[in-house]
């Protein structure tokens, strides 16, 4: 493994790991997380026993299957995050205000 891949290597574990421990403190079961995230519990007992780094579609669907939220954070405070989040989340018509009349 190159030194670029083992530097990278722990961060997606990281984030896995994150999920897994909110999911149990929750008591979500793999099943349910599967359920919710349209994935195989086979696959999500991979994920959470760390057998492979997940693409971010996968990542995010397990993500939203426990309830939780990734935001970022400007490290320099250069930009207003809040203010870019929320005109992306618009974008994607995430915004009660902005929702569709049916």
């Amino acid at each position: 493994m190159s030194k670029t891949n083992q530097e990278e290597q722990p961060h997606w574990e990281l984030f896995v790991l994150v999920l897994k421990e909110i999911s149990k403190k929750k008591g979500l079961t793999q099943q349910q997380i599967a359920d919710v995230s349209g994935l195989m519990r086979s696959n999500v007992n991979r994920l959470f026993a760390l057998k492979f780094p997940p693409n971010i579609k996968t990542f995010l669907s397990v993500a939203q299957a426990v309830g939780v939220n990734f935001y970022f954070e400007d490290k320099e405070s250069k930009t207003d995050l809040n203010i870019a989040f929320e005109r992306a989340m618009e974008s994607f018509g995430r915004r009660l205000g902005k929702l569709p009349k049916n």
